[in-house]
């Protein structure tokens, strides 16, 4: 029982520490989006989304399945006391995939500086190709150590080096733009820098070059992580599609300066949301992992249970705040041209937290290594969000797009829980569910009252926020639905 208690408040510990760090990435994010909109006109950032969805979907595709394979397996090969062995075959694995890479982009990019294909360098210059590939290289380097990190449960260093990057990144963005000549280029070169570091840094505590050699290299390895994450790729695939084919409809039938209000309304959500599921999940996983590397089923399906409850408890308020303040939020940070866009905000949220939940849904074919069925899902749900948008962008506008969105994630939540029952039943406890919505309705009624009489601007936008998540945690304290949490955090404030 101690250990199990041991567990529970490491996950706990671990889930804060993400938690913190992915709300200084989600609030550094929403100022690096408002810059950009000032920075740039909706045309320019229209292509920057275009090109940036390409460069993290090929990296999705090529080392995401090794990213995954290494949060599921490292703690195994830990336990099995094979590190030497897990570290070189991860690391021989990336490279090769890298060096591949490199080849075939280095001949494309001599091939278009030779003239060939003029109506693509018309629009993507050879310097953007450029840029964009070893952007490429730095992040998927980045996101391999990052993953590393989270699964070791460095979360202090993970904290440390997050808060770099993403501050980093906005300083350089602003600070190329000021002194050079405004152009998307400066994105990505802020990008490559800072994921270098990024990299750099975790190697060095990661202390990987101790546990690196080629004769440590293990084909049984590479094909136990093949196995685990070559569906997972498929299943990335089909979730970027989820996520990001409709900037490519909307581009087709509306132009990229439709593009560029959509995305720019559209990731301001998408990034928060996405940073608070990575934050509770990366918090939580490692010791799922190693409870259930350990052979105690039970005490697993309570961790994953408690980890659905810390997830709502903050993903639900956050949806229903979009939808309350979502023009406030626009009117404030945007440029006016990206304005028009804000109505998409509340059907984003809400299909990216259910996106977030799907995650502990499909987590019993996870541990037992069965991805395939993730893929199934996953596909079905990115084809449906294709066919709605195709039919229906042309018609009703990139605001569809939104919705289409939340119908896709929805879906695809419904068919993993429904899918994973008979392995390991969804454990949602229906009465603290019923206590978060009763404290979520609360909030949302009071920011709604209180916005009649306030003006849009940044102190009342800062206001409002602040209002809602007093409400919302007085609730839950007087529902009885977070008492124990919050007298812990009071008793621990005392005590300093």
């Amino acid at each position: 029982m101690s250990s199990n208690n041991n567990k529970n408040q490491a996950m706990a510990k671990d889930t804060i520490i993400y938690m913190i760090a992915k709300g200084i990435e989600g609030i550094v994010g929403v100022l690096t989006i408002s810059a950009m909109s000032y920075i740039y006109v909706p045309e320019q950032t229209g292509r920057y989304s275009t090109i940036n969805i390409a460069i993290t979907t090929v990296a999705m595709v090529l080392i995401q399945w090794l990213v995954q394979s290494v949060l599921r397996y490292i703690n195994k090969y830990e336990l099995d006391n094979e590190q030497d062995k897990f570290f070189s075959t991860v690391f021989f694995s990336w490279f090769k995939v890298n060096i591949i890479v490199f080849l075939v982009s280095s001949f494309v990019i001599l091939f278009l500086s030779l003239g060939a294909f003029k109506f693509i360098t018309n629009i993507y210059p050879i310097s953007l190709i450029v840029v964009s590939v070893i952007m490429f290289f730095t992040y998927n380097t980045s996101q391999l150590v990052i993953g590393m990190l989270a699964g070791i449960r460095k979360s202090k260093i993970n904290l440390v080096l997050s808060v770099i990057n993403v501050v980093g990144k906005l300083l350089s963005i602003i600070f190329l733009n000021k002194v050079f000549k405004t152009k998307i280029e400066w994105i990505f070169v802020s990008y490559i820098i800072f994921d270098f570091i990024t990299a750099l840094v975790g190697f060095i505590k990661l202390d990987i070059k101790k546990h690196i050699k080629w004769e440590y290299y293990d084909k049984e390895i590479l094909n136990v992580l093949k196995i685990y994450g070559m569906p997972l790729m498929g299943n990335m695939i089909a979730t970027s599609v989820l996520n990001k084919s409709d900037i490519y409809v909307i581009q087709y039938f509306l132009g990229e300066d439709k593009v560029g209000i959509y995305q720019t309304n559209y990731s301001i959500i998408a990034s928060a949301f996405t940073l608070l599921a990575a934050g509770a999940m990366r918090g939580s996983y490692p010791t799922i992992v190693r409870t259930w590397s350990e052979g105690d089923e039970e005490f697993t399906k309570t961790l994953i249970g408690n980890a659905i409850r810390t997830y709502l408890l903050i993903s639900l308020p956050a949806v229903v705040g979009v939808f309350c303040i979502s023009d406030f939020v626009a009117k404030v940070l945007f440029e006016a041209k990206y304005f028009e866009g804000h109505s998409i905000m509340g059907f984003v949220a809400l299909g990216m937290m259910f996106l977030g939940l799907t995650e502990y849904a499909i987590k019993p074919w996870e541990l037992n290594a069965r991805t395939k069925e993730i893929f199934k899902r996953s596909m079905i749900s990115g084809i449906l969000n294709i066919i709605l948008n195709v039919l229906f962008i042309k018609v009703f506008g990139y605001k569809f797009a939104g919705i289409s969105t939340f119908l896709a994630f929805f879906i695809y939540f419904i068919l993993a829980k429904n899918g994973t029952k008979e392995h390991m039943p969804f454990n949602l406890n229906v009465k603290s569910l019923y206590k978060i919505l009763i404290s979520i309705f609360i909030m949302g009624v009071s920011i709604i009252f209180i916005k009649i009489f306030l003006p849009i601007n940044i102190i009342t936008l800062c206001l409002l926020v602040f209002i809602g998540m007093l409400v919302y945690i007085l609730s839950l304290y007087f529902t009885g639905e977070a008492k124990n949490e919050i007298d812990i955090i009071i008793n621990k404030l005392k005590r300093k």
